[in-house]
């Protein structure tokens, strides 16, 4: 049995759990690696001197955060607006408006428009309100909101939102929490309005006026904090000593180590205790010698999964492996207590907790950590497509693909609905921005919604959301290859095995004059290589017809030989030149491996559905080596094929399939 360590992100929730605190830690961490296409493999989650420094600052940050500052922060608020402290002078007239009720922007690109008068000083959260409205527009405008380290650019800054602005005289308000370090600040930037103009002061061109905003902060809900009372109790710091810190300890390391602890465990911590208070160290420090040593220990990094006598899983690791599955983090109050009364392995109160886990909001947890490794929606960001042949990418575009995928999983789960929909569904989760790139007319507005597929879509199913096509192409091209092996892998559980030695990587031909259907041919041909092809392609050249950023295509786009667009401008592109060039026709058909020929995605696709239960096989495969943090090997395919009859029976729903999953020997056995 291989010892499981707690990944970055389970790692960081634990720690919001069990102290009560809400802070970024998994950035501190180094990346895990993965194994199976999952970060949470056992055999791949090795620990180096590297990594037991960033857990030893992390638990620092951690325990600063949960303990909070000596005294309380004063909350105040504070108004402002764009034009604070002078700062936008010399770029009022040219890219900037002034206004009486404050700033007109129009660049949704170079945009001085941070707000200085936002300079955070007392780390914290804090709550942001800002009044804005389009001007010189009959249609709604929409703005980017950022935070973080917007003005000194040390740190990354992240994304708020996107938010829509209806035009006329009344104000849209936005408002919302974050979390602020010492000289964070905000910045807003107009979305897709073009770029520079010559006079701001007389330009016609649509707009953004941004009128007073307000800050509070740092806000404090109680004092002394949660966090801090989850931890000292009512303890009186000021004259507690060696029992009321073994007091703490005796509450704390069950928590920590989600199991029963002994008196030995604990005095292990009770003498770091007393040998930092021999230091002259006050009861806090001292305190925070041990609470440290507790975060950095084996029992809080590793799942530990004994076995019982009857060789499953103990109560309580079978409690740790419920939660992480379903909530990525340590379990709760009910499912410990269950634990500890030797319930939870009885099959209708293990069904009833898988249930009420499902059915709690943190099991988005679920969601989007398995999604973002099943599909790889998380390496959204690893490619950027190129600008002159993708200029009509954005980053409301990136966020809504992302999304749609995690929302589209989410509804299968919530409706238990059939895994077929992950092949083809007749159903779509849209928003306007995303509903455009498909050429999808009458959906409005930034927020997301199911809608009925149009019947002449070729939508539908994970294999053409937009995001998966994404992360299956790099920044300039598509490859048959790479989207096979990944349909391969993900989707039928059937990963391709490496190429052959000595044989070269087909490389895509950026003049446009060949396509990659024309080298692999070639490539093809060769003995040691056909036998792999014959599988990995057909599935490669169904999705030809999507190009890097899942838009559909007729055409390749070239930068080299190719026919020219005759339009200079595109508004949807953000009013970018167009300098790509009409390549040649995409050619999406081709031949199952079992023989049977298709011409388009459409009837690929109802190949696939024609063995839907090589689809569960593959699906079912994927989630168990997820549940249990380890790959099948053989002696798992007698369950592995019970589990995907078991499903059969319940037509292929995914929460039936969970239930199924937490209730088999593969997930009850270390």
């Amino acid at each position: 049995m291989v010892l499981r360590r707690l990944n970055r992100i389970e790692y960081q929730n634990t720690l919001h759990d069990l102290l009560h605190i809400d802070i970024d830690l998994a950035s501190h961490l180094p990346e895990d690696a993965k194994a199976h296409g999952f970060d949470n493999i056992g055999a791949a989650l090795s620990v180096s001197t590297e990594q037991i420094a960033a857990y030893l600052k992390t638990a620092d940050l951690a325990l600063d955060a949960a303990f909070g500052p000596k005294k309380r922060p004063e909350t105040k608020t504070w108004h402002t607006d764009l034009k604070a402290k002078g700062r936008l002078k010399r770029n009022l007239g040219t890219l900037l408006r002034d206004d009486p009720e404050g700033v007109v922007m129009f660049s949704s690109y170079y945009s001085p428009t941070n707000f200085w008068g936002f300079m955070v000083r007392e780390p914290g959260r804090y709550k942001i309100k800002l009044k804005a409205r389009a001007v010189q527009s009959e249609t709604p405008l929409i703005m980017r909101v950022y935070a973080g380290d917007v003005i000194a650019g040390r740190r990354e800054k992240h994304l708020v939102g996107h938010y829509s602005l209806n035009p006329g005289k009344q104000w849209t308000t936005i408002e919302f929490e974050d979390h602020f370090e010492r000289y964070d600040s905000v910045k807003v930037i107009p979305y897709r309005n073009g770029g520079h103009i010559k006079d701001a002061k007389i330009s016609d061109r649509p707009g953004i006026l941004v009128g007073e905003a307000e800050m509070t902060g740092p806000i404090i809900d109680q004092w002394p904090p949660t966090s801090r009372i989850a931890l000292l109790g009512n303890t009186n710091i000021h004259n507690a000593g060696l029992a009321e810190a073994e007091h703490i300890l005796t509450r704390f390391l069950p928590r920590a180590f989600r199991r029963r602890t002994s008196k030995k465990e604990i005095q292990i911590y009770s003498d770091l205790f007393k040998a930092a208070r021999a230091q002259k160290r006050d009861f806090i420090d001292s305190l925070r010698v041990a609470l440290k040593a507790v975060l950095v220990s084996p029992e809080f990094l590793f799942l530990d999964e004994p076995g019982s006598k009857t060789g499953l899983l103990s109560d309580y690791a079978l409690a740790c492996r419920l939660s992480y599955l379903l909530w990525s983090t340590m379990p709760d109050q009910q499912l410990l207590t269950l634990a500890a009364r030797r319930d939870l392995r009885k099959p209708e109160v293990l069904r009833q907790q898988t249930e009420r886990l499902l059915s709690d909001p943190k099991s988005r947890a679920f969601t989007d950590n398995f999604t973002g490794q099943w599909l790889e929606l998380r390496e959204i960001d690893f490619t950027e497509p190129d600008k002159n042949l993708y200029p009509e990418f954005d980053e409301l575009l990136k966020v809504a693909m992302v999304e749609e995928s995690h929302r589209f999983f989410q509804e299968i789960l919530d409706q238990d609905l059939s895994l077929s929909n992950f092949i083809d569904s007749d159903w779509l989760i849209l928003n306007e921005r995303l509903a455009e790139h498909y050429g999808i007319d009458g959906v409005k507005g930034l927020h997301y919604r199911k809608v009925k597929r149009p019947t002449n879509s070729v939508r539908g199913g994970v294999l053409t959301q937009a995001a998966v096509l994404k992360v299956t192409a790099n920044g300039t091209n598509t490859s048959p290859v790479l989207r096979g092996v990944w349909v391969l892998d993900r989707i039928l559980g059937q990963p391709a095995p490496p190429p052959p030695r000595g044989v070269p990587s087909v490389e895509p031909d950026i003049r446009g004059a060949t396509t990659l259907r024309e080298q692999l041919e070639k490539h093809r041909n060769v003995e040691s290589c056909a036998t792999c092809h014959i599988k990995i392609d057909p599935p490669g050249f169904a999705l030809e017809n999507f190009n890097v950023i899942g838009g559909w295509r007729a055409n390749y786009r070239s930068l080299g030989e190719g026919k020219r667009i005759t339009d200079k401008y595109i508004d949807s592109y953000n009013h970018v030149r167009v300098r790509y060039k009409i390549g040649l026709p995409v050619d999406a058909t081709g031949t199952s491996s079992d023989g049977k020929p298709f011409s388009n995605i459409t009837e690929f696709k109802k190949l696939l559905l024609r063995d839907q239960k090589s689809i569960a096989h593959g699906l079912t495969k994927n989630l168990t080596t997820y549940a249990t943090g380890r790959p099948l090997g053989f002696s798992d395919r007698a369950t592995l094929n019970q589990l995907v009859e078991a499903s059969q029976q319940n037509n292929y729903g995914l929460r039936s399939l969970i239930h199924e999953i937490v209730q088999s020997p593969i997930f009850k056995q270390p």
